[in-house]
């Protein structure tokens, strides 16, 4: 990336209609989100007007996925680069990540970044998050079930070390589940000057807060409040800038990214990672959600990256 911010457009939509979509554009969307935001209605609607309008995507395992795209299905392994090619096959998509997995939307946006495909992404807040029941716990909502571990997302592990360990950074997004960074610090070793990436302004006025609070002794154990960045909660530019402004402020450091917060925050850090390959590696932990974890559907985003090119190195 350059000195200069990127010049990027989001659009945000209290209802999305017909309209605006783009008439060439082909929605990547979920089949079987168990929340409202990850189920489209507009999508059900194209769909029954032009099936070749919308690739369905099921959720197999974190390494593979059922697909369905007018009158084909067909089954997908999502460490197959040459296969996500020739399924995301057209000049211009719209990916609807609110219902699908990092597993998923990464290595997808992997191979639309790698090959400049003209791209927007759409993320739709959720009107509200289920309430952890234990007043004890860390987490203000009720999110996950359990975390599968550290693994790579699909096409993005790294086979080389930092070239030198001492001179290594652990920027981490930070949401609503304070046990999930520390996880994925612990697996480096030695441990890193930690970086924290906060959601401010968040989607709500008290979410920013509530960020702090779950995290409280993250941030205390490795104090590193006062290392604190923000960038707004629903901006994947934003955090794209602040890495880029990290990368600044440590040229010649190794940056581990942990995708524990926002979607548009894994979203700006992942794009960031494709732009700086050698010096970046993207550290998830893969969350198993619960069912009825979020209510409803708030404001819509939609992220114009064009095709990529104001992210290439």
């Amino acid at each position: 990336m350059g000195e200069a911010e990127p010049q990027t457009t989001t659009l945000r939509y209290f209802d999305l209609l017909p309209a605006h979509i783009h008439p060439e554009e082909v929605i990547v969307a979920s089949s079987d989100s168990t929340e409202a935001r990850g189920r489209m209605a507009l999508w059900q609607e194209l769909a029954a007007k032009d099936p070749a309008k919308v690739v369905w995507v099921k959720h197999l395992s974190r390494e593979s996925i059922e697909v369905v795209h007018g009158t084909s299905t067909r089954q997908i392994s999502l460490r197959n680069s040459t296969e996500i090619e020739e399924l995301l096959n057209r000049d211009q998509y719209l990916l609807d990540i609110s219902g699908l997995s990092h597993c998923v939307w990464a290595p997808f946006v992997k191979s639309l970044f790698d090959r400049r495909v003209s791209t927007r992404v759409l993320y739709a807040e959720p009107r509200s998050y289920k309430s952890h029941p234990s007043p004890a716990s860390s987490s203000v909502f009720d999110l996950s079930i359990t975390v599968e571990g550290a693994t790579p997302l699909p096409g993005f592990a790294r086979l080389a070390e930092p070239s030198d360990e001492s001179k290594c950074l652990f920027v981490a997004m930070l949401g609503f589940e304070g046990n999930r960074p520390e996880r994925l610090l612990l697996d480096i070793e030695p441990i890193p000057k930690v970086i924290p990436v906060i959601g401010v302004p968040g989607f709500r006025i008290e979410y920013p807060a509530f960020t702090v609070g779950c995290n409280r002794t993250f941030l205390t154990s490795y104090n590193c409040s006062s290392e604190l960045r923000l960038a707004r909660a629903s901006c994947p530019y934003e955090v794209i800038q602040e890495l880029a402004d990290i990368r600044k402020s440590y040229p010649d450091y190794y940056l581990y990214l942990a995708l524990v917060g926002t979607k548009p925050h894994a979203l700006g850090a992942t794009i960031y990672s494709l732009s700086n390959p050698e010096n970046t590696e993207i550290l998830f932990d893969h969350p198993v959600r619960k069912k009825g974890r979020t209510d409803g559907v708030e404001l819509i985003h939609v992220y114009n990256f064009n095709n990529f090119d104001e992210f290439r190195v």
